[in-house]
């Protein structure tokens, strides 16, 4: 029965194949599992990496306001409260200046001298027909005394005393006249020199001594030396709001000081629409005249929005604004944008409106540090 037995042992083998191939199986399985879990538990074993820490800012909270105060600035120029451009009333050579720029000059103090030598002749030459007239009014005089005497006497006609005591008024009436034209040259003579009319300060110098001037043409610029005064024009809205001896802030050359409002023009400036305003500043104030001064007004301007700093914004394209807004997340506090419009910018600080809720969390400064969506950790307030 050979066939039978080979059969037999074809049979075993397989079945020993089989046997080997399931036991490999349930080995590999074995280990395999046996591996996973001790790899888990190695994994268990090794500490977790620590977590990232959150990017620190600072917050503003956002405190919606009606509207905003901004101060308008108005520029004047300090002037002098008396300025004029002084000058001769006669025309002639000037022989003297005796002040220089700068200089302060007391009220009737001689400032410029004309040359006198021919209103001197002329002077001389009257006195001496003067003097003439007066021994010639003296013998008529004796005259009509002699011929008064003389017509009592009989000696005498009366056609011969009236033509005395005519020749007496005739020479008193010329005396008379030239007395008159001696006062109209000492006149003159006094117009040749030109006195301040007020304590003054000398500005400009228009002329030299040696030249010739006509009359009326400035030879010196004076300012009157007194407190000065600050000239601005305002809208007419704003200038109503002030009356005289009301005090302003003005602000000059960086130092800030008080203003008294001594007069507002009745009329309107035709070139700038604007109502002109004349202050007093402080007498010890030490400006120069023509100095540029502003006038600084608070004016209310109703706009609802909220203070934020400069710092706080984000620029964005084609001219907009954005802020970062810190709100709750799944894990803290996220920031995310909001935009925002710019109103009023004043120093460090800027006035915005937007669509952000009164008591809103803005990132306050260095906003460019983090980005939308980005955990955040506040800083106190």
């Amino acid at each position: 029965m050979p066939g039978i037995k080979t059969s037999l042992r074809n049979a075993g083998r397989r079945i020993l194949r089989i046997a080997v191939t399931v036991a490999f199986l349930g080995f590999s399985m074995l280990a395999a599992f046996w591996g996973a879990n001790l790899m888990a538990e190695r994994a268990a074993a090794v500490a977790a990496p620590p977590r990232a820490p959150l990017t620190p800012v600072a917050i503003a909270e956002v405190k919606l306001q009606p509207g905003y105060v901004v101060t308008r600035r108005f520029i004047g120029q300090v002037e002098a409260p008396g300025r004029i451009d002084l000058g001769f009333e006669l025309g002639g050579r000037i022989v003297e200046i005796l002040a220089q720029e700068g200089d302060r000059v007391p009220r009737g103090a001689p400032l410029a001298r004309l040359d006198i030598a021919a209103l001197e002749a002329q002077r001389s030459a009257l006195q001496a027909e003067r003097e003439a007239l007066a021994a010639d009014a003296e013998l008529a005089r004796l005259t009509l005394a002699r011929n008064e005497q003389l017509a009592r006497s009989g000696f005498r006609s009366e056609s011969a005393r009236d033509d005395s005591r005519l020749a007496v008024a005739r020479l008193t009436a010329r005396k008379a006249a030239l007395d008159a034209q001696i006062v109209g040259v000492d006149v003159l003579i006094s117009k040749s020199t030109i006195a301040a009319p007020f304590d003054a300060v000398i500005g400009n110098r228009f002329a030299d001594p040696g030249q010739n001037i006509g009359a009326g043409a400035p030879v010196l610029k004076l300012f009157e030396q007194a407190a000065p005064q600050l000239r601005v024009g305002l809208p007419v809205g704003l200038a109503e709001r002030l009356a005289p001896g009301v005090s302003v802030p003005v602000e000059i050359d960086g130092r800030r000081m008080e203003g008294r409002v001594l007069r507002l023009r009745a009329d309107l400036d035709p070139v700038t629409r604007t109502r002109g305003v004349v202050l007093a500043l402080p007498e010890d104030s030490r400006l120069a005249y023509g100095q540029t001064g502003s006038l600084l007004m608070d004016q209310e301007v109703a706009e609802q929005g909220f203070w934020a700093p400069v710092a706080a914004l984000r620029e964005g394209g084609r001219g907009s604004w954005s802020v970062l807004v810190v709100v709750p997340g799944t894990e803290g506090s996220v920031v995310a944008v909001a935009a925002v419009e710019v109103i009023h910018l004043a120093g460090d600080r800027v006035f915005l409106r937007g669509g952000l809720e009164n008591g809103a969390r803005i990132v306050s400064h260095g906003p460019g540090r983090v980005a939308p969506g980005q955990a955040v950790a506040v800083l106190k307030e």
